[in-house]
């Protein structure tokens, strides 16, 4: 691909946003998901929603995500004050979490002397909730890349991303590695960073994908074929799935499938008619609450739930049920009054552009 003669993408009157927009809605029910636990009995079943379907979610957007900031700078915008609006936001979010993330610090039985490390670690690396790592991971990920692509160009910024990737996976793939000498060393690297979930190894690769897509859109690679290339990518990536659900490691965050599978879905997506005609954008702004206010209704249902006799997979299923229709009724209250009271700038909930 990086041999082919670039064909940016020019005509942004011609993108279905409203199958995005729906993509982005469906896909923020599924992290919610994710993260209510158990919810079906079957084991089978369980993997199939939890680490196929589910974790297809962040990928997506952050493909979404550079496919527009690409565009951003083409038409000349700077994104600096897009990230500098971002970093604002995820502020109000951490002080939002801020009591979620205490009551977890404080389950740990660590010392008080290392509640502030803890809080810095969790605003700078792993946000202080399950989602909100996601926006430092996008903030680093994307300096990571524009430095590259200024200091080693195209092919060498698609190298390294690639090999960062696949060492990232090592957590997916650590059954096959158990008896070689990476294993110790991964080992000592989970237990102080707890994921390659991150910033370095995870959301470059996603970001470089949705950054090369803008650049090369109209490419014979991704103007013909295009529902039949994102299907074949898809059943591969089922077929690594099995592989892994006979073969789990430490974490099921990495596909090496899943980049080329999602680039696909989103290039599917900006392009196809169905849906193009209605009016979706709301689903958009629904996605954003309903992927970051999730992780305090979880926390609450959970907690009420704990003395219960419910099996595991019941569980899940009220933490899944009560926290989507809560986050629905919470993320329309912000959208209906706070996101039109006068100090709106001041309480900066929504991440939407």
């Amino acid at each position: 691909m990086l041999r082919m003669k670039r064909s940016q993408c020019v005509d942004n009157k011609q993108h279905n946003t409203s199958m995005i927009s729906l993509l982005q809605y469906l896909f923020s029910i599924l992290v919610i998901l994710v993260h209510s636990g158990r919810l079906f009995s079957q084991d089978v079943i369980h993997f199939t929603f939890k680490s196929f379907l589910g974790r297809m979610a962040v990928p997506y957007f952050l493909i979404c995500t550079a496919f527009f900031l690409r565009g951003r700078i083409q038409q000349g915008l700077c994104n600096h004050s897009y990230f500098r609006k971002l970093i604002k936001k995820y502020s109000m979010w951490t002080i939002i979490y801020l009591p979620y993330g205490y009551f977890f610090f404080e389950s740990l039985n660590i010392a008080k002397i290392y509640l502030l490390p803890g809080f810095i670690v969790a605003f700078l690396y792993l946000g202080m909730s399950h989602t909100l790592w996601y926006i430092p991971a996008v903030i680093l990920g994307w300096v990571i890349i524009q430095g590259l692509l200024k200091y080693v160009g195209t092919r060498g910024t698609f190298i390294t991303v690639v090999v960062l990737y696949c060492i990232g996976a090592v957590e997916t793939y650590s059954v096959f590695i158990q008896s070689t000498k990476f294993y110790p060393l991964m080992s000592t690297y989970m237990s102080i960073f707890q994921t390659t979930r991150n910033g370095l190894f995870y959301t470059p690769v996603y970001l470089l994908a949705g950054y090369l897509l803008y650049d090369y859109f109209n490419t014979d690679l991704f103007t013909k074929s295009r529902g039949l290339k994102y299907i074949l990518f898809l059943l591969l990536l089922a077929l690594e799935n099995v592989l892994i659900y006979f073969n789990q490691g430490l974490d099921k965050n990495f596909f090496l499938l899943a980049p080329l599978c999602a680039v696909f879905l989103f290039n599917w997506s900006i392009r196809t008619s169905l849906f193009k005609e209605y009016r979706l954008s709301p689903l958009k702004q629904l996605s954003v609450y309903y992927f970051f206010l999730p992780p305090l209704f979880i926390g609450i249902v959970s907690y009420c739930l704990k003395s219960t006799s419910l099996v595991a997979h019941h569980q899940g299923k009220v933490i899944f049920v009560v926290t989507l229709a809560l986050t629905h009724a919470c993320a329309l209250l912000i959208i209906k009054v706070v996101n039109k009271i006068p100090y709106q700038k001041i309480i900066p909930l929504s991440l939407s552009k």
